[in-house]
């Protein structure tokens, strides 16, 4: 009964493709990394974390004949050999089921789990795993699908380097910003608009340390209350303000186009659609590059292709800073 009500399903969805303008989507996600005692489907790690990353990568397909393939091989596999595949979202063990396909099409979604090397197909609620014959499954597979499966992420994110940039690249007003004082940033550089006072806590509820928040426009400067250095720098997106109060990175600034990036840092964007989430991997990502001497990091988010808001963050490693002599 239920593989008449899909083909009906499947049948109207042929019908809604040739009469309407069609929208299809299909997600192919890939779990590369587990943590030891960890679950052994991709369920569990799609479910908690929603994003790509460590330990989930995925590219998108618009290809219709995937995404039809793929509902098309659900229904057939309940007739190929079946037998028990203990891997719901708690069990523990090596990854016997690391491959997830989201599947949209119009308004109907669905979701098809397989099995190492897309031997077979998975039913989680069944825990029942069905073996395709002759490769059935990898035979749907266009080019890039097949070149996403053969690619060794995990061998890539363990020897993935991050460019590197001098401290001093981060400038306001063509000034380094990195190791100033509040009282130096307005002195050397301008003034603030407004400012607050933030208390940051451990999850134990112990006071964890003071940020003292000062404001341009929406560009948010943070310094740490113990010796008053800038710690933290965040730009959400374009500003309003001239370009005389626009913080460049290595010449990057917010509102450049991805492009620029990826011409600029080949390592650090040498893996793309990170930390996306699965709902949109190619919409909303991020990039990192390194401050030297570890001295920090700057994460930028792409929206649209375009660089939509960026994270400073300013570390320092030789401790307290020297008082100045009178």
């Amino acid at each position: 009964m239920k593989q008449l009500l899909f083909l009906l399903l499947f049948t109207c969805l042929c019908n809604a493709q040739q009469e309407f303008k069609n929208y299809t989507k299909v997600t192919v996600c890939r779990l590369v990394n587990t943590d030891e005692g960890s679950p052994c489907s991709i369920e569990y790690y799609a479910k908690k974390l929603k994003r790509t990353g460590h330990y989930i990568q995925a590219m998108e397909s618009f290809n219709d004949t995937l995404a039809y393939s793929l509902l098309r091989l659900k229904t057939e596999a309940k007739n190929w050999n079946k037998e028990v595949c203990n891997c719901g979202e708690e069990s523990v063990g090596k990854a016997l089921v690391p491959n997830m396909f989201i599947i949209e099409v119009n308004n109907h979604k669905d979701t098809v789990f397989t099995t190492i090397g897309n031997r077979a197909v998975f039913f989680p609620n069944e825990q029942q795993q069905y073996t395709a014959p002759q490769n059935n499954i990898t035979s749907i597979f266009p080019k890039d699908v097949t070149d996403f499966f053969l690619r060794d992420f995990t061998s890539e994110i363990s020897a993935w380097k991050m460019d590197s940039i001098p401290a001093k690249s981060v400038l306001l007003r063509k000034k380094p910003i990195y190791d100033l004082t509040r009282k130096e940033f307005e002195k050397d550089i301008t003034y603030f608009n407004f400012s607050r006072t933030d208390s940051v806590y451990i999850a134990t509820g112990k006071l964890h340390r003071t940020v003292n928040s000062y404001y341009l426009g929406e560009t948010k400067f943070s310094f740490d209350a113990v010796q008053d250095r800038i710690s933290e720098v965040i730009i959400n997106k374009t500003q309003d303000l001239s370009d005389f109060y626009t913080i460049e990175i290595d010449g990057v600034k917010i509102g450049d186009s991805e492009e620029v990036l990826c011409n600029k840092y080949d390592n650090s964007t040498l893996l793309k659609n990170w930390d996306a989430p699965l709902s949109a991997i190619n919409n909303y990502y991020t990039y990192e590059v390194y401050l030297d001497n570890l001295e920090g990091l700057i994460r930028y988010t792409i929206r649209n292709k375009i660089i939509y808001s960026i994270y400073i963050e300013f570390k320092y490693p030789n401790g307290m800073r020297k008082k100045k002599k009178k």
